[in-house]
């Protein structure tokens, strides 16, 4: 675990005190100089605009890149290819390692067959189960039920149950993974594999992989000069249920597969998010997960980028991966647990202080690389959690708190000015309304038509839910870093459903 110093407590203060600093100025600002905060809300608003048609641009170049993936025959691509260094793709073996705590055969199943059901030659597949030595009756019964079912049908089928109570571990997924990634590559060793011709993907328990996948994810990896210091990052949809899930649940959903999707087409910002892949020699050399930390996938990205000097990026993987929209068994344990979802990930601003100090310390790294990821990180970061609350409510401040600037001419038209500008950006949303019924799983039997009506009606509520499942989470996320107190990991309960 690593020691916190004081800059180290000062990092993990500067979020949460320039967040709150950005909520709490209007409000000053809007007694003292009202007219000034008007102005800065509608420069603000037409930032947002622009930001948003951009955002639409690569949205839509990820949508035309997946299609055309979907469409590419990747086995035939992928059958008797050789890299530039000599390494054959029939000598490659794929390790799917499911991180799995409480989660019953209904959830894994679907996964586990996924893989089976890929077309990658089944000899050349190894399933591995994370679990959790907290969980060993539940993981002991269905691991032996998903042995007995699929074991003759790939290579090997692995469980490596974590110990509790290991001092210094967080409970969460990276300390699983870690304990899980080092037995499997003693494992691997042992049959005479050699680890750099192994990929390993980290997958949920509810990841279900599309047939082409692995062929996807083998042929990058060969096509990949420097592919032991590179991570393979498909995109996520969140779309197993989403036929299923309430209307909160499905925009909150399409959110997160859209913001992947738009990462995607900007590589140069890209991290690691959810199921990832990379080889098994990476893994060992960077150390394998990290076990003090709740968000241990971006973590993995920022401790490659350091353990190479600076000599890791992600590539994006254009095929999807589908899994669970957060989905319970009545409508209000659904939204708490939309929000406690929502509140782990923003809580991935822990990592900033790692990130800082790891910046002033590894020199060798061109000064713009870290100083750009750093302005990013944090620009996302203060983005996440007070951007809703300007565009929702700010512009309003001076109108509410100042009684002279109601009768000025600006105050009059500020309402007009700010409908048009934000009403403009309706236009990016039709986009991801399109992008959303593209790949809408097909109508399971016993809904009814008009529901397509319903999902487009959805997005009407998008500004109240980037609000209460977007800024709010955030923004507790980085109270609670600064003020010391600290998260630790929750795994989302989700209900399976089928969308045949």
């Amino acid at each position: 675990m690593i020691k916190k110093t004081r800059l180290w407590r000062f990092i993990e203060i500067v979020p949460g005190a320039i967040a709150w600093l950005f909520l709490i100025l209007p409000i000053i600002f809007s007694f003292v100089s009202p007219f000034t905060v008007a102005i800065f809300v509608l420069l603000f608003d037409f930032y947002w605009l622009i930001r948003a048609f951009y955002m639409a641009w690569y949205l839509m170049l990820s949508y035309r890149r997946m299609k055309k993936a979907l469409r590419t025959n990747y086995k035939e691509k992928i059958d008797g290819f050789v890299s530039s260094d000599g390494i054959k793709s029939d000598n490659l073996y794929q390790a799917i390692m499911f991180a799995t705590f409480r989660e019953e055969i209904e959830t894994l199943r679907p996964s586990v067959l996924s893989v089976i059901e890929s077309d990658w030659e089944n000899k050349r597949k190894i399933i591995v189960l994370a679990g959790e030595e907290r969980d060993h009756d539940r993981l002991a019964r269905v691991a032996n039920e998903l042995r007995e079912e699929f074991a003759n049908e790939i290579s090997d089928f692995l469980v490596f149950e974590h110990p509790d109570g290991i001092a210094g571990e967080v409970r969460g997924k990276g300390a699983g993974a870690a304990w899980a990634g080092k037995r499997f590559r003693e494992y691997v060793l042992s049959r005479g594999i050699d680890d750099v011709n192994v990929i390993v993907t980290i997958a949920d328990a509810d990841t279900r992989f599309n047939p082409q996948f692995f062929n996807c994810v083998a042929y990058q990896f060969l096509k990949e000069e420097d592919r032991h210091h590179r991570t393979y990052q498909p995109i996520p949809l969140y779309s197993n249920n989403i036929w299923h899930a309430p209307t909160i649940s499905r925009l909150t959903a399409w959110g997160s597969s859209f913001w992947q999707m738009i990462e995607a087409s900007r590589p140069w910002r890209l991290i690691n998010f959810a199921t990832h892949c990379y080889s098994l020699k990476m893994i060992h050399e960077m150390g394998y997960w990290s076990v003090d930390v709740v968000n241990e996938d971006s973590r993995q990205f920022w401790n490659a980028y350091y353990a190479f000097s600076g000599n890791h990026k992600a590539i994006p993987i254009y095929l999807p991966v589908y899994l669970d929209a957060v989905l319970a068994d009545d409508f209000i344990t659904t939204l708490k647990n939309q929000y406690l979802q929502k509140r782990r990930w923003a809580y991935g601003v822990e990592h900033l202080p790692f990130i800082v100090t790891q910046a002033i310390k590894h020199k060798e790294i061109p000064f713009k690389d870290r100083f750009l990821k750093i302005w990013r990180l944090m620009e996302g970061t203060i983005s996440w959690s007070t951007a809703s609350f300007y565009l929702m409510f700010v512009g309003w401040l001076p109108t509410i708190f100042s009684e002279n600037f109601r009768h000025t001419v600006l105050a009059h038209n500020f309402p007009a000015f700010s409908r048009i500008i934000l009403s403009a950006a309706w236009i990016a949303m039709i986009i991801s309304v399109y992008v959303s019924l593209s790949f809408l799983p097909k109508k399971p039997k016993g809904f009814r038509t008009i529901k397509y009506l319903e999902m487009i009606a959805d997005w009407i509520v998008t500004p109240v839910s980037a609000v209460v499942f977007g800024s709010i989470p955030a923004l507790e996320s980085q109270t609670r870093l600064m003020l010391g107190k600290y998260l630790t990991f929750w795994v989302t309960p989700k209900i399976t459903k089928k969308n045949e």
